[in-house]
């Protein structure tokens, strides 16, 4: 694989770092921002406008999700094999800007529909979780493994930045000129992201084994997802992370579509209460963010993924433990402690995919582990209610909570595999 450069050979320069991780860190930013509204927006326009019930959103969450689980694997290997991420970067992001831009269009000309929607939800998430897979890769090249974790906090502290501003952008953007319209944001969110990944210099990279390789026979689809799995299976540390990922996604899923009736109708908790845990955990999320290097350095790499993983999934417990009394100050503790070790241990888990997979097959490893964790996620939500019905909501978000425990506890037992290095960074 080879990505394009404005130079003329692989060994004329360092790759350009400094210039590429604010890009990267920018294009991460806004796209998140665009993401958050279209993520009210598509519920709001079924709901509201078409009249289709509540039904309708899960369906939305689930076509998203679910497509992004089922096109994991092939992203991978796409990512893998394409000559140009920077370009597979922009592609995506302008083919995100034309989809999202049909939903206002449709608006306008009075033919969306239901089934509209549901095809941007779906082919939209699979566009970023394409996206999501070849960031890292692009990180990978440009990066030393001693320096994976600063710049993996970087972009991580983008992201969360784009988290923190997109609701109320959102909730403004949907009042202020409707569901329909205020997803133009998310397409110029794409439009800002693409044009700042097209003016990406990449150094050019050569195939591993050179020549002869390039010139070899290409391997099929399914052979390239045989040599992923092979990756899992022969560094039992990826294949464990990839299932401690999945409990916590089904069990925050199952959480996330009950957290709101259970803060409502069972701990009488009002919007502004809500309003501000949600807050307590961006607060907790960027400190996190600002301080990974520096826990990480401390911890150990190896270490922090067997204590940060178990103790972010144990204080999901604090959610139901709620309803005893002190809801408000219990939750807020929940928020804190959460949002600060679910953060680190996610920079030390993709630091450690990118630092254990083989040259060439990161992209496959990403989109196997990210297959597993997302296929997972509608399941939990659409299980949340059925389970909150059978016993109870309070008694389903604890058997959730446990579900993330139990798949946290994985990796304590695992050995990591190839040395890994945690430096100062970029």
């Amino acid at each position: 694989m080879a990505d394009d450069s404005a130079g003329s050979s692989p060994a004329a320069a360092p790759p350009p770092v400094r210039g590429a991780v604010p890009v990267l860190m920018f294009a991460q930013g806004v796209g998140v921002a665009g993401t958050q509204v279209t993520a009210l927006a598509l519920p709001a326009l079924a709901i509201l406008l078409l009249d289709t019930g509540p039904l309708a959103a899960s369906l939305l969450f689930a076509l998203e999700y679910g497509a992004q689980g089922l096109t994991g694997p092939f992203a991978g290997v796409l990512v893998d094999r394409v000559v140009s991420r920077r370009r597979l970067l922009v592609a995506v992001d302008v083919v995100q800007l034309l989809l999202i831009a049909t939903v206002p269009l449709a608006y306008v000309v009075g033919a969306l529909t239901l089934v509209h929607l549901c095809v941007v939800a779906a082919v939209s998430g699979a566009l970023g979780g394409l996206s999501a897979i070849a960031v890292p890769t692009v990180v990978a090249d440009l990066v030393p493994k001693d320096g994976l974790v600063a710049v993996n906090a970087k972009l991580a502290g983008a992201r969360s930045a784009g988290q923190i501003a997109g609701p109320g952008l959102a909730a403004a953007l949907v009042q202020w000129v409707g569901a329909a319209s205020a997803m133009l944001a998310d397409a110029v969110g794409h439009g800002l992201s693409a044009l700042a990944l097209s003016l990406l210099r990449l150094r050019p990279r050569l195939p591993q084994g050179g020549e002869s390789e390039r010139s070899a026979a290409r391997p099929g689809v399914v052979e390239s997802l045989r040599e992923g799995v092979d990756v899992l299976r022969e560094r039992p540390l990826l294949a464990r992370l990839a299932v401690a990922a999945a409990a916590l996604n089904l069990g925050g899923a199952g959480l996330a579509g009950l957290f709101a009736y259970f803060a409502y109708q069972v701990l009488g908790l009002g919007p502004g209460e809500l309003g501000l845990t949600q807050a307590v955990y961006s607060i907790a999320a960027v400190t996190a963010v600002l301080t990974a290097r520096r826990v990480i350095r401390r911890v150990g790499l190896t270490r922090v993924i067997p204590l940060f993983g178990p103790l972010a999934a144990a204080t999901l417990f604090l959610i139901p433990l709620a309803s005893l009394g002190a809801a408000l100050p219990v939750l807020i503790v929940y928020q804190l402690v959460f949002g600060f070790c679910a953060t680190v241990w996610g920079v030390s888990w993709l630091t450690l995919q990118q630092q254990l997979s083989p040259p060439g097959q990161l992209g496959r490893v990403l989109g196997l582990s990210r297959s597993i964790g997302q296929l997972v996620m509608p399941v939990g939500a659409l299980l949340g209610g059925a389970l909150a019905g059978a016993v109870g909501t309070t008694a389903a978000l604890a058997v959730f909570a446990a579900i993330a425990l139990a798949g946290s506890l994985a990796v304590v037992t695992a050995r990591p595999g190839p040395a890994v290095a945690v430096g100062s960074g970029a």
